[in-house]
């Protein structure tokens, strides 16, 4: 599938992380996304961002992103992202 669906949905989320309840994968066409907002301390208004389907491991990230006007961020010191963040595969930018 495209980046351009997951854009679309991290865009959604990222304004409203209730969008995310009806929303299905662009990949597997099941329910289960996630999404995680991770701070660095060296980051200061930016954070990492990885948008995920729980049920096929497919989904995107982005490693300086804005941060979200509402939503959870976690900090890097609370919860490893490695820990919380499973290793799923990436899709990447179209590129013309």
């Amino acid at each position: 599938m495209s980046f351009t669906q997951w854009d679309d949905i991290y865009e959604d989320a990222w304004r409203d992380e209730t969008t995310l309840a009806g929303r299905l994968c662009p990949e597997c066409g099941r329910a289960g996304l996630n999404l995680a907002f991770t701070e660095w301390e060296t980051f200061g208004e930016k954070v990492m961002a990885a948008l995920w389907c729980g049920a096929c491991l497919h989904g995107i990230a982005f490693g300086n992103a804005i941060r979200p006007k509402a939503g959870k961020v976690r900090s890097w010191k609370e919860a490893e992202p490695e820990r919380t963040i499973p290793d799923f595969t990436l899709i990447p930018p179209e590129w013309d």
